[in-house]
């Protein structure tokens, strides 16, 4: 129990290189840009009010309680804006926030303003909105609530100031155990079926038209191939907490997930999501798993050792 407890305080309280927070931000925000860029030529089909699905139908089928592009454009109707400028006006704030958050200028600003457009673009899209969105609101929610403006940012440049270590040791820790929790809750979920058991999962998944980007005829008579990736998939995800902070399997284990995300990414044609899942996994787990691979991450953390209460962010 002394063992355990020892390891538990370390976790929380042994200073955490401040450029992690730094590098999640930069590929939280470049993530979302490159986004953005990709999904522009379709952007009015995808949001507009007489796209795929108009607002009519999407707010009369909404489930949640959340403003979307509509409220904005009933809003400003007032000062003569249309609903199609509405949409103008929020992409460019949308657009121009994220070019702020990867430049670290105002971060936390710019990472709440990134948030809230984020929220009114997929309140009124939701129908053609999957995990990617998901995973990207919440990589924005955190670049909004935590200080994630300490390295590499221009607010760092223009105006150094103090934080405390415990405060970025503990928003890492904080997205840390959220991804952990994250996987575990999907493995347990997969493993309460039998296509995950049988490898089922992969063929019916890679079979459908829409994911359908590799001949996989060839395992039809090979069944122990796709079994055996099922598995492997329940396994990396279930254990992932266990895996990914035991000092002896955690390089490993960061490893197997960004190869499984690479992957999706690759066979499935999924490659917003995988690319997106791999960013969060290499940019909060990186320095976790291989200290020492960047000596600059390592200098700041003996600095942040030191034993003083706040570090200066031009450290960074």
């Amino acid at each position: 129990m002394k063992k355990i407890s020892s390891s538990i305080s370390r976790f929380f309280c042994k200073p955490v290189p401040f450029q992690t927070l730094g590098a999640f931000r930069i590929a939280i925000g470049v993530f979302a840009f490159v986004q953005l860029l990709i999904l522009l030529p379709d952007w009015m089909w995808l949001y507009g009010p007489q796209g795929l699905i108009p607002w009519e139908i999407s707010d009369a089928l909404a489930t949640r309680h959340t403003p979307g592009l509509s409220l904005v454009a009933s809003m400003l109707a007032t000062i003569g804006l249309t609903s199609n400028q509405t949409i103008y006006v929020v992409t460019a704030i949308y657009f121009l926030s994220l070019i702020g958050l990867i430049l670290g200028y105002k971060s936390q600003l710019m990472g709440g303003i990134a948030w809230i457009s984020h929220l009114l673009l997929n309140s009124t899209g939701h129908f053609t909105a999957y995990g990617v969105e998901t995973f990207a609101h919440i990589g924005l929610f955190y670049c909004m609530v935590l200080p994630v403006g300490v390295s590499f940012s221009c607010d760092n440049r223009l105006k150094p100031a103090t934080v405390a270590p415990y405060l970025v040791t503990l928003s890492v820790r904080i997205i840390q155990l959220h991804l952990c929790i994250m996987y575990f809750a999907s493995g347990l979920e997969k493993a309460m079926g039998t296509q995950w058991w049988n490898g089922n999962a992969i063929w019916i998944a890679m079979q459908q038209d829409q994911f359908h980007r590799v001949n996989i005829d060839w395992m039809a008579s090979v069944p122990l191939v796709p079994k055996i990736l099922c598995l492997g998939t329940l396994l990396l995800e279930t254990v992932y907490p266990l895996g990914i902070l035991w000092s002896k399997t955690r390089k490993f284990w960061l490893v197997g997930i960004l190869m499984m995300h690479l992957g999706i990414a690759l066979f499935l044609g999924l490659q917003l999501f995988g690319g997106l899942m791999f960013l969060f996994n290499l940019s909060i787990f990186g320095e976790y798993c291989f200290p020492g691979v960047f000596s600059k991450w390592k200098k700041a953390a003996n600095e942040q050792s030191s034993g003083t209460r706040g570090l200066p962010l031009g450290y960074a």
